[in-house]
């Protein structure tokens, strides 16, 4: 272990934002709801609207619990949320709903995305159950980096992405990244990494999960570190506006470094994965973060960190910063344990 110094310092205050940064996330993640429901004699009853069926309107109350109103006693609603909308077509999506002035809802899809007036008639049911069939993809690309010559040359460039697809009963992840810096000529970041993982819901919130993991980095001497797991999850929430999953289980690594002896060892895991909309996704939060600790020894274990925020400036489009953490306490020797990078970027949804 290295000497205490100002790189334990350093260390102590990265763990300290990025743990400060996961449970100021957290603790977002159940903020109060303020949906309403306007009768057709005037009274306004708020909670949070559950679901819309063609009889029935399922409103979740503080005040009287689970209240199921007749769906032709409805005269108006509103959301300060998306939910699941299926239109009378037969076409869903996510969107808010806003009072259209008498006139039914306007369904609200992003912060600059808006639909005409829609009749409440024309809403066939809201949080729908899912077509177990059906199967949705979503995907998102990042890049980012700096080019500069003269006084200073230096150059930088980062990409990762991520493609999820997902039913009722199963999920598949594919993300990766990849990170490449020079100055004056001379390598000081090469790293990449490749991830796949397989999620089967037993429940509405609980899955098993298959998993492996490709990791390259030149700076660490690690030629090649490669993870296959097993394990369970638990999907607390999942929606466009709050996500939040726990996960835990055993994997084996293998690592292969350039100069050190190579490692293999078993290893327990230990994930979290959040994310977070604010004022009505101006603004989302996320944090990533994977533990894996040796089950040989407890003192070897590496700790994976992605912290950050992303502001939407168009339908697709965002700006943002991330906190990369990786940590290593038993690194190569002659390696840092610590590697931080503070990562500028624009995000495209797919």
């Amino acid at each position: 272990m290295p000497a205490p110094g100002k790189e334990t310092m350093s260390r102590n205050s990265l763990r300290s934002l990025t743990a400060a940064l996961s449970m100021g996330l957290v603790s977002a993640l159940t903020p109060a709801r303020a949906d309403w429901v306007e009768l057709d004699n005037g009274d306004r009853l708020s909670g949070r609207i559950e679901s819309l069926t063609a009889t029935t309107l399922h409103l979740d109350t503080a005040y009287a619990g689970q209240l199921a109103l007749p769906r032709e006693r409805i005269r108006a609603l509103s959301t300060d949320a998306p939910l699941r909308v299926r239109l009378a077509d037969g076409t869903e999506f996510d969107g808010q709903l806003v009072p259209a002035n008498g006139q039914g809802v306007r369904i609200r899809i992003s912060r600059l995305a808006e639909t005409e007036a829609v009749p409440l008639a024309s809403l066939a049911a809201l949080n729908p159950p899912r077509n177990p069939d059906a199967t949705e993809i979503t995907a998102r690309v990042s890049a980012g980096g700096s080019f500069a010559r003269g006084n200073t040359d230096a150059q930088s460039l980062h990409l990762s992405g991520e493609m999820v697809a997902r039913n009722t009963v199963q999920r598949v992840t594919l993300d990766g990244a990849y990170n490449q810096a020079e100055q004056s000529g001379v390598q000081t970041v090469s790293n990449a990494r490749l991830g796949l993982k397989y999620d089967h819901f037993v429940s509405e919130k609980t899955y098993w999960y298959a998993n492996t993991r490709f990791e390259r980095d030149d700076e660490a001497d690690l030629d090649l570190r490669s993870t296959l797991g097993v394990g369970a999850g638990w999907q607390l929430f999942d929606s466009d506006t709050r996500k939040l999953a726990l996960e835990s289980g055993l994997s084996y690594a293998s690592e292969d470094y350039g100069s050190a002896p190579d490692q293999r060892f078993p290893g327990a895991r230990f994930a979290l994965k959040a994310e977070q909309s604010l004022w009505g996704d101006r603004v989302r939060l996320f944090h990533d973060s994977d533990l894996l600790v040796s089950l040989e020894s407890v003192d070897d274990y590496l700790l994976r960190t992605r912290t950050g925020v992303r502001v939407p400036v168009a339908e697709r489009l965002s700006l943002g910063t991330t906190v990369n953490v990786d940590y290593d306490n038993v690194p190569a020797p002659g390696k840092k344990t610590t590697d931080t990078a503070l990562i500028f970027q624009v995000d495209y949804a797919i």
